[in-house]
């Protein structure tokens, strides 16, 4: 957990697939611990192709069945189909041109947004940005993507700075 928050959460993000693999996590950890998503996290990145956007989306019914039976992964159909079908999104966003990276970093005008967050536990579990955020994404077809999972999103991919104003990477 150390090492995750040192090294990865809370930074500004900006490559694809790895905001595509962060909004997968967040959306796998709806209901369950953050420890657990990332004990299952190798497991879910060998599982979806290292998060892989094309490949992804190409998944066949018969493989997210293969999924729903690997006791390695978080075994979620709606969260496993959600996944598929956020990739098949994204791939045509793709071939329009457009980008998960835009899409999220628009919000803020390509700006992080500092929460001033003095105890993390009284962050607040979803903003006005968040649920925007998730009214958007679900008028363009997304899964499991409420504002409280996107809330999370954001700060994993530093669009939200919630690290307390005590963390050194405040």
């Amino acid at each position: 957990m150390q090492n995750y928050h040192d090294l990865e959460w809370g930074h500004p993000c900006h490559d694809e697939q790895r905001l595509f693999e962060m909004l997968c996590l967040e959306m796998f950890q709806s209901g369950l611990s953050w420890a657990t998503v990332l004990s299952k996290r190798e497991n879910l990145r060998r599982r979806f192709f290292d998060f892989d956007i094309e490949l992804v989306a190409s998944m066949t019914v018969d493989q997210v069945t293969e999924l729903l039976n690997d006791t390695s992964i978080i075994r979620h159909r709606g969260k496993i189909e959600a996944v598929v079908n956020n990739a098949r999104i994204l791939q045509l966003w793709h071939h329009d041109g457009n980008s998960l990276n835009q899409y999220i970093w628009q919000t803020t005008q390509n700006q992080t947004i500092d929460q001033k967050v003095s105890d993390y536990h009284l962050a607040p579990s979803k903003t006005a940005t968040s649920e925007k955020l998730a009214k958007q994404f679900k008028s363009n077809g997304f899964k499991f993507v409420g504002p409280t999972v996107l809330q999370a999103y954001l700060q994993a991919v530093g669009v939200i700075n919630a690290h307390e104003l005590s963390c050194d990477f405040h």
